[in-house]
């Protein structure tokens, strides 16, 4: 018997979203939002209900989906010329 799932490989999500003032965080096109650690590996954060509010926790703060919505911007690729 082999641990095939054990192997599979784990592609990183294709970044759609960045959130203005925290580019260490961005929403793929999975729609989850993610976390780059100092690392370099990929946290997912999860969806958080405090009292009757949605929203996500970014740097230990509080954010509501009211709030984190004008902070969307489309993810620019950078071209690199070399």
């Amino acid at each position: 018997m082999t641990n095939d799932y054990l192997f599979e490989s784990f592609s990183e999500p294709e970044r759609i979203w960045d959130i203005e003032g925290h580019p260490e965080y961005f929403f793929g096109a999975d729609k989850k939002l993610y976390r780059v650690t100092k690392q370099g590996h990929l946290k997912e954060n999860k969806l958080q209900i405090i009292g009757y509010t949605k929203g996500y926790i970014l740097k230990s703060k509080f954010f509501s989906l009211i709030k984190l919505r004008p902070m969307l911007k489309k993810h620019a690729e950078v071209i690199i010329p070399f």
